[in-house]
């Protein structure tokens, strides 16, 4: 590991869990908080849920002892910062954490962990790239600076055939993603998408639609979630927009968040449509693992057929190449604790995770069901 990488400070013994204090004070306006509604926030945790407050202590010394953690400090404060569902309350967040990072390490190769944590970007998969580009990959990443949507990001880019200069890559879009316990399952859950944001680094409609040969970059993301969830073999979750934090108590009172949180109602609703997600009674979405696997073109219109078969064609080849590249650093999780500690049962009661039990059952999981995929995507897409 580039040992430039990690601070000045070095962590022998297991800091207290009242170092947050500190950490908070001195860290608040680099995460976009306040200094006293963070420390406030960290003081409430420690008070109030002290035993996982000191749990998460301890597998992120753990880490950081190992070398596969580069900020101790900025990783505990991640406990108290605003998460995207906002039915999710400050030990649940705790317990998220600590499944992720007990999941992270046996989900991924030797060695892929600790790139990760360097800073460095994963390519997952190099697909065909359309003409005048020199690449289209599916990257895995972690967020720069605390990302409420999730721990883990997975983009979408291409790169322009190399002219004058090296061309840096265009995110075409993005998915970010956890993995942590529902109801006692491991469940990939996504938090968040979005398009493409830089304002110059964009590909028009025109070119998106030959990229990609018709489908909407968070449709096929989405698909690619889709294979990810069968790999690992976990149920696949995606946030209802009713549940948003934006939706929330105070942030609602703020025109600007009201006004950003009706555009992601408009967008994710049509989006889970379009995918056949079941609402659940805890805010998450359910989506089908093996949405449309026959990929059939039933279009009427021979048109329309056409353009539909021209899909399939695209997300075949696709799947085929991510499917061998996947193995390349990807690997499904052995059911035992990656790490030292056990956390497997001290997030799961003792009993609940036997041979027998829900854990490794298939009642979680939908109906295997016909969705709309090789339809052109909602329009709120665009």
């Amino acid at each position: 590991m580039n040992t430039a990488t990690l601070p000045a400070e070095r962590f022998r013994a297991m800091p207290s869990v009242w170092r947050g204090l500190p950490w908070a004070m001195a860290r608040a306006r680099g995460l976009g908080q306040s200094r006293l509604t963070l420390t406030l926030t960290m003081a409430a945790a420690v008070l109030r849920h002290r035993p996982l407050m000191r749990r998460w202590m301890a597998v992120l010394h753990e880490l950081h002892a190992r070398g596969l953690l580069a900020d101790l400090p900025a990783e505990y404060l991640r406990a108290v910062l605003p998460y995207v569902h906002m039915g999710v309350s400050t030990a649940d967040r705790i317990r998220h954490l600590i499944d992720h990072a007990d999941w992270l390490e046996a989900a991924l190769v030797p060695g892929a962990v600790r790139r990760l944590v360097s800073g460095e970007s994963l390519p997952l998969a190099s697909l065909t790239p359309p003409r005048g580009f020199e690449s289209m990959r599916l990257v895995l990443s972690r967020p720069a600076r605390h990302s409420p949507e999730g721990d883990l990001l997975l983009t979408l880019a291409l790169r322009r055939e190399e002219r004058v200069h090296v061309a840096p890559p265009i995110e075409l879009c993005v998915v970010a993603f956890s993995c942590f316990r529902v109801e006692d399952r491991l469940c990939l859950v996504v938090g968040g998408i979005r398009g493409q944001r830089h304002p110059v680094l964009r590909l028009s409609p025109v070119e998106i639609n030959n990229a990609l040969q018709g489908w909407k970059p968070a449709v096929f993301l989405m698909r690619v979630m889709q294979e990810l969830a069968r790999l690992w073999d976990m149920p696949l979750l995606g946030l209802d927009a009713d549940s948003h934090f934006l939706r929330g108590w105070p942030r609602r009172l703020r025109g600007r968040n009201l006004e950003t949180w009706q555009r992601i109602d408009e967008s994710y609703a049509a989006f889970w449509d379009h995918f056949g997600a079941s609402l659940r009674s805890d805010g998450w979405r359910l989506l089908p693992r093996d949405s449309d696997e026959a990929l059939a073109a039933t279009a009427l219109s021979p048109e329309k057929r056409a353009r539909q078969i021209q899909r399939a064609d695209f997300w075949m080849r696709s799947a085929n190449q991510m499917r061998q590249e996947f193995k390349l650093l990807l690997q499904r999780p052995e059911r035992r604790p990656a790490l030292g500690r056990n956390t497997v049962s001290d997030t799961v009661a003792e009993g609940e995770a036997g041979p027998s039990s829900a854990v490794d059952s298939d009642s979680f999981l939908p109906p295997p069901q016909s969705s709309r995929v090789l339809e052109t995507g909602p329009a709120v897409l665009n």
